[in-house]
C-alpha cells in the first residue's frame, strides 16, 4: 500500500475490529501502514493486525504498549515525537480507543500542545449492540465497566438505573466480562427487577448471540450455559421501572442466583434472603433447589467447553478480544 505522508506530525485515533477483521476500514489500514509509531494495549494483538495490512517486504511500524499504568509517563515523549513531525497512531486491542481504554490523557495532551488530532472511526461495541438490540436508542448512557466488588457495583447500578429519565425511556450500556455476567445480571435484577435487558455476546463473531428479557430471566438462562467471551449489557429504564425500583421487594430468584454463584453457606444465605424478601424459608428453599438443579444440569452434547477469558488488566470488555478472521476455526473456540 502506497501512502502519502503529510508535512506535519499528528495523532490519529483509530478504531479497530471488535471480532471480525474484515471490519477494518481502508482508512484505518492506511493509518497503520503509514505510522511512524503505533500505540496499543497489547503489542502482540496489534502485531497480528499489522501482519494483515502490511505487505510482505514493507516496513512495519514499531509498536509501544500504552496502558493505564504507563500512559502518564509516556505522554510527554509521544507529544514530543508528534511535535517533531512523527505520524502516531493510537489503537486499542479492539474497538474505539479511549472508551473504557487508555488514551484520554495522551489525546488531551496533544490538543493542549496545539498539535493535530484526527479520528479514524469504526467499531464501537456498545453502539453496535444498542443498534441491534431493539431497545430505546436515544437517549443512552455508556458506563464502561462496573466495580468488581458487590457493594460498589450495586451502588453504581442503583445510581444509574433508578433515576427516572425525563420522559420516555433511556438505555444504559455496560461492558461485562463473561465470567461476571451472571452475577451482574443478578445485581440488576435486585436494583430494577422489571427493566428490559438485552445482552449481546461475541459481537461480529461466529458465536454472536443475544439474550432478552428481564435481568432475572437472563441470569437464569445463563445458569445452564458456558461462560463465553465478553458481553455488552443494555438496560432500558423508564419512569415506571424507576418507581418499581423504589417500591418493589428484592427479587427472590436474583438473590438466590447470586448466593449460588458466590457459593455462600446455604443456611445463612437462605435466612438472609427470606428476611430481605419478606417470605418464608420454605419458599426460599424451593427457589434454591430449583435454581441449583438448573445450574447442575449436564451440558448438552456437542456444546463447546470453552475456557473463560483471562481477565488480564485493560482487556475485560467486548472491544478487548483479540480479533479473528471471522472464519470458523475447528481447532479453537471463539473467544473475546
Amino acid at each position: 500500500m502506497d501512502v502519502e505522508r503529510p508535512d506535519e506530525g499528528r495523532l490519529r485515533v483509530v478504531a479497530t475490529p471488535i471480532g471480525h477483521l474484515d471490519d477494518l476500514s481502508p482508512r484505518a489500514a492506511e493509518a497503520l501502514v503509514s505510522a511512524d509509531l503505533v500505540l496499543c494495549e497489547d503489542t502482540r494483538v496489534t502485531a497480528r493486525l499489522l501482519a494483515r495490512v502490511v505487505a510482505a517486504g514493507q516496513r512495519r511500524p514499531p509498536c509501544w504498549s500504552l496502558n493505564a499504568h504507563n500512559e502518564a509517563d509516556k505522554t510527554a515523549e509521544v507529544v514530543a515525537r508528534i511535535a517533531a513531525g512523527d505520524q502516531v497512531v493510537l489503537v486499542s486491542d479492539a474497538g474505539t480507543p479511549c472508551l473504557s481504554d487508555p488514551g484520554q490523557l495522551l489525546v488531551e495532551a496533544v490538543h493542549v500542545a496545539g498539535l493535530r488530532v484526527e479520528t479514524v472511526p469504526g467499531p464501537f461495541a456498545a453502539a453496535a449492540a444498542l443498534a441491534a438490540s431493539g431497545l430505546a436508542p436515544i437517549p443512552f448512557a455508556f458506563w464502561g465497566f462496573l466495580e468488581k466488588k458487590t457493594v460498589g457495583r450495586r451502588r453504581q447500578l442503583a445510581a444509574a438505573l433508578t433515576a427516572a429519565p425525563a420522559g420516555g425511556a433511556m438505555t444504559h450500556a455496560f461492558y461485562v466480562p463473561g465470567r461476571d455476567l451472571r452475577v451482574v445480571l443478578a445485581d440488576v435484577a435486585v436494583v430494577v427487577p422489571e427493566a428490559r435487558v438485552v445482552v449481546g455476546r461475541e459481537l461480529t463473531k461466529i458465536h454472536e448471540s443475544w439474550l432478552r428479557g428481564t435481568a432475572a430471566v437472563a441470569a437464569a438462562a445463563l445458569l445452564t450455559e458456558q461462560e463465553r467471551g465478553e458481553a455488552v449489557l443494555l438496560v432500558e429504564v423508564n419512569a415506571a421501572t424507576a418507581a418499581l425500583a423504589d417500591s418493589a421487594p428484592p427479587d427472590l430468584d436474583a438473590l438466590v442466583t447470586e448466593a449460588l454463584l458466590a457459593r455462600r453457606d446455604r443456611k445463612q444465605a437462605m435466612r438472609e434472603i427470606a428476611r430481605r424478601c419478606g417470605v418464608g424459608r420454605r419458599e426460599v428453599y424451593a427457589a434454591w433447589d430449583r435454581l441449583q438443579a438448573a445450574d447442575d444440569r449436564p451440558q448438552a452434547a456437542g456444546s463447546s467447553a470453552e475456557t473463560p477469558d483471562s481477565g488480564r488488566p485493560d482487556s475485560g470488555r467486548p472491544d478487548s478480544g483479540r480479533p479473528d478472521s471471522g472464519r470458523p476455526d475447528p481447532d479453537r473456540p471463539a473467544s473475546s
